[in-house]
């Protein structure tokens, strides 16, 4: 994409500054050229939209893009597990659920991805190549036998040949099942490999339950696996036990991060590269309680956004998961809300060098909202994404 292209807009919220009234974007070999609201003659009007940087869905899980509503029962967590493995083990292994999902997301706005990606997966499944893509290979271990196999398959994941627009990275899946010599081991190859890492953690009050005594609903649930073992977690085990490896991660992403307590959240906010990824709408669907991300944000930890999974959320519209945070949370600076959901997660992410802002000099990645209103209006109910741009390509318009 090397011919110069120039965009006006209603708005542009370039994400690190005030909005531009009447902005122009000036691309040039799919890159950001120039971003102001000066007179252009030369520049397309889209008219009553709003541009801002391409969206960014830190934490899904494509597999599933194609179940037609949220499984159930959302409670107790440990039976909507149940639900979610029974309908793993009895799809087919197609491609068809992951590529549906990325073109959903492409068409909400979404410019990269955190994808954690069950074992068997093929990069085919995220070409053509439009948004990104960090592949996360979730690891799966909590006996001690599956140690060396699990280790193997993260290290055959990471030798794979670099693809256009994929990044891989490591997924040790939860404190319930992977056992922790496995995630100390994980946690040093990405460190070594300089790869991220996601891990779901403080997910559930039961899931804490688990580390501190061994009790409780997870042990049921895992002795019907049949993969339970009493010695697998010690005894008063925490969040935090796993956060601190994490510090030597050159970008971590903990997942949900629902009830984290108030040592983990300082520890958290003097370890800037591990990002607590919220998923407001799954959030609520399981019922938990109020979330800490505006604590974590005030003590300068770093929070973003995604969707996860539609076992879990409606869709994979991220634009919908800012649309629920500003009715939840009205008070919350518009500039704030949008972070999460752009540069927050680039950075999460370790891409802040090339997207989540509108800046000279950075990729052409963006989204275009209809919007027929004032700035604040952004997130307003009526507002959607119309169209989505990657390097300076329109992958829907």
């Amino acid at each position: 994409m090397n011919q110069r292209q120039t965009y006006r807009a209603r708005w542009v919220f370039p994400g690190d500054g005030p909005p531009l009234e009447r902005g122009v974007i000036e691309i040039e070999a799919g890159q950001i050229a120039a971003v102001h609201n000066r007179a252009d003659s030369a520049a397309h009007d889209l008219g009553d939209v709003a541009i801002v940087p391409g969206l960014i869905n830190a934490h899904t899980h494509l597999e599933f893009s194609d179940l037609s509503q949220p499984i159930a029962p959302a409670k107790p967590f440990t039976d909507w597990i149940r639900a979610l493995v029974a309908n793993q083990r009895s799809r087919d292994a197609s491609t068809s659920a992951v590529a549906a999902g990325k073109r959903e997301a492409e068409r909400t706005g979404t410019t990269l991805l955190g994808e954690i990606a069950s074992p068997g997966w093929e990069a085919v499944e995220f070409f053509p190549p439009a948004a990104r893509v960090v592949v996360f290979q979730e690891i799966l271990g909590l006996a001690a036998a599956q140690h060396d196999p699990q280790l193997a398959l993260a290290r055959e994941h990471l030798q794979q040949l670099q693809q256009d627009r994929l990044i891989y990275g490591l997924s040790p899946h939860a404190p319930y099942s992977v056992r922790p010599p496995l995630y100390t081991a994980l946690v040093q190859l990405a460190v070594e490999h300089q790869c991220p890492l996601a891990v779901h953690l403080a997910e559930t009050r039961a899931e804490l339950e688990l580390l501190s005594s061994g009790s409780g609903e997870f042990v049921d649930m895992l002795c019907e696996f049949g993969v339970w073992d009493p010695t697998a977690i010690p005894a008063g085990s925490r969040p935090l036990d796993y956060l601190r490896p994490l510090a030597d991660v050159e970008h971590a992403l903990a997942i949900h991060g629902n009830y984290l307590d108030d040592e983990e959240i300082a520890f958290l906010s003097a370890h800037p590269n591990i990002t607590v990824v919220y998923c407001p709408r799954t959030h609520a669907y399981f019922g938990h309680s109020p979330h800490p991300w505006q604590r974590l944000v005030q003590a300068g930890a770093s929070v973003a956004i995604g969707t996860d999974s539609r076992g879990s959320n409606p869709d994979l519209n991220l634009w919908r998961e800012l649309q629920f945070l500003r009715q939840t949370f009205p008070d919350v600076d518009l500039a704030e809300l949008l972070a999460l959901g752009t540069i927050n997660g680039a950075r999460a992410l370790g891409l802040d060098g090339e997207i989540g802002t509108l800046r000279s000099g950075k990729s052409a990645d963006m989204a275009v909202v209809a919007l027929n209103g004032a700035a604040d209006e952004l997130f307003a109910p009526e507002t959607e994404v119309t169209a989505t741009m990657c390097g300076g390509a329109w992958i829907t318009r």
